[in-house]
């Protein structure tokens, strides 16, 4: 049996049409709602016998994952589908067909392709190092053996935190060739500089602390994984370099990084 569980916040009627693309093909899925209690009942889109709501207006996404772990626990579920709610998929069906149905598939922690992985599927099954939150499908025994999610990442570096301790227990993470999942992050823009396409996420001074306070931490944690610090100072500079050129509120949001990366670096471990 599958459980799938879609964390809101906040949605758009377009959840509605993002949840339809799976549904049919899971045994149950789980709306778990961030929006703060006192608005939640406004972003109610659903209304099918596969779906239930649940959450406490905690805007936590490993929180609302853990919950979803124990219920799959508890309902004897096999697999849980781990989904954003701006994420839509063209072939699911397809995507269990290659993996939950497959006899073939190596075991591990399976994602769609998405376009931010800048990855090349020359074969089925693709090892990479983190797959993002969006379309995870995983066995239930592997979240078992990994303890589910790291509840001190609340919402930036859940999904790196979680693939990072599979990693250092042996469990690996396959993108899974032909599957097509659309998934945007912030508010993206493109602009042109010096012949190159930057994209622009448009990420709050919040959001912005949150991320380099976690990815900082996430480097402490895991220092054998080196890629982590290297993947960490070309972002910032690339960061830093697209605030400074095109975005608004430059102050803030790079006072933000700097605290955010102060933080990180002072956290007792």
């Amino acid at each position: 049996m599958i459980l799938a569980v879609v964390v809101t916040y906040f949605p758009g009627k377009e959840l509605s049409r993002n949840v339809s693309a799976y549904i049919d093909c899971v045994d149950k899925v789980l709306i778990w709602e961030n929006t703060p209690a006192d608005r939640c009942r406004e972003y109610r889109f659903i209304n099918h016998e596969k779906a239930e709501y649940h959450g406490d207006g905690t805007n936590s996404i490993s929180h609302a994952l853990n919950y979803a772990w124990q219920y799959a626990k508890a309902g004897g579920y096999d697999h849980l589908l781990t989904m954003d709610q701006d994420s839509c998929f063209r072939n699911f069906s397809h995507y269990l067909k290659q993996t939950v149905f497959n006899g073939d598939a190596p075991e591990g922690i399976y994602t769609p392709p998405v376009k931010e992985m800048n990855i090349e599927l020359t074969q089925d099954f693709v090892e990479i190092p983190r797959p993002i939150t969006s379309g995870m499908l995983i066995p239930v025994a592997l979240i078992d053996r990994i303890g589910g999610w790291d509840e001190e990442f609340r919402i930036d570096g859940v999904d790196d935190e979680f693939c990072l301790h599979a990693h250092s227990l042996g469990i690996k993470a396959y993108a899974v060739k032909g599957i097509e999942m659309q998934h945007s992050l912030g508010i993206p823009e493109t602009r042109k500089f010096l012949g190159h396409t930057l994209t622009l996420r448009n990420y709050p001074p919040t959001r912005l602390y949150g991320m380099y306070r976690n990815n900082i931490i996430l480097a402490r944690k895991y220092p054998q994984f080196t890629y982590i610090r290297k993947d960490f100072r070309n972002g910032l500079l690339k960061q830093i370099v697209i605030i400074l050129l095109f975005e608004s509120n430059r102050m803030r949001k790079l006072t933000a990084i700097l605290r955010g990366c102060f933080a990180g670096l002072t956290k007792r471990l």
